[in-house]
């Protein structure tokens, strides 16, 4: 009985912080929550209504290209909810306080735990929008593939985040982190994925880039799983040195069994790596 109430105990911070720091981050909650809204009325509904802009043929399609902004909306998403879940406690000087109901530890897991709730809830109610729209134009039931996609942006989002909060661990500023993970994660990732795949073209997929395990969420939808996942393009182009065939590859998507590897690594090394560096920060 002593166990188990002490457990309870220990677990009364966790919670409390947990829903402290959702209310700390209700704006940030709020404009992400209008923008995934909106976002998904303007993909599903309104631009519906001008004539140049069909609906897709099927509901998949109709699914695929809704789901076209939830990467960046994860990503953006990520950076600014994760990015000061361990330095702002160093930038406040809060890290060096002796919590008498609360150690460290329980602190910064109570405020993950609050910022991936309200990430997630983001996440669901931009999926249930898009989901009420596919059955209003197209009727039936919603492909479980769709549920797989959820399952997916869930899963890309805590790999995001896990990313985001290793950063977090050893930067010296929250905004020096958002500016940090954002250039890495928009920019770094997709020219490095370029730059691979025109130097090796096949020979080299490029499963070290979250950027590329995020296809998976669109990709999933289709039925049959793309085969082969490796495709290139040629065209022909002119320049004032006479013209010339160009190829160029992309890789579309990871399989699916890869992808879910690849994202549960990321998580657990990146969380391995900032307990590490968080505990020797505070040494």
């Amino acid at each position: 009985m002593m166990e188990q109430s002490e457990n309870g105990i220990g677990l009364v911070p966790i919670i409390d912080t947990v829903i402290f720091e959702m209310k700390k981050q209700k704006k940030k909650f709020y404009f992400f929550l209008g923008v995934a809204i909106l976002v998904a009325i303007l993909q599903g509904y309104l631009l519906q209504l001008f004539p140049e802009n069909l609906l897709s043929d099927t509901q998949t399609e109709f699914y695929r290209s809704g789901l076209g902004f939830i990467s960046l909306l994860t990503l953006f998403a990520a950076c600014l909810f994760f990015s000061g879940i361990i330095c702002s406690e160093f930038n406040k000087r809060t890290g060096f306080i002796v919590f008498p109901k609360i150690n460290k530890y329980k602190l910064i897991i109570g405020k993950y735990l609050g910022n991936l709730i309200l990430v997630v809830f983001i996440i669901t109610v931009y999926y249930f929008i898009l989901g009420i729209l596919g059955i209003y134009y197209y009727g039936g039931l919603i492909n479980i593939r769709f549920f797989y996609s959820y399952g997916f942006a869930v899963l890309y989002v805590i790999a995001l985040s896990s990313f985001v909060t290793l950063f977090s661990s050893f930067m010296k500023s929250e905004t020096v982190t958002i500016i940090i993970s954002l250039l890495i994660l928009l920019i770094g990732l997709n020219f490095a994925d370029q730059i691979i795949t025109l130097v090796f073209r096949d020979a080299f997929e490029p499963l070290y880039s979250l950027s590329y395990l995020g296809n998976i969420i669109s990709s999933i939808l289709e039925f049959p799983f793309p085969d082969p996942r490796y495709s290139e393009f040629s065209f022909s182009g002119m320049g004032p040195f006479g013209g010339g065939s160009f190829i160029i590859g992309t890789w579309l998507t990871p399989s699916i069994e890869m992808a879910i590897i690849l994202l549960l690594t990321y998580i657990i090394l990146c969380f391995i790596l900032a307990a590490l560096l968080f505990k020797r920060r505070q040494l």
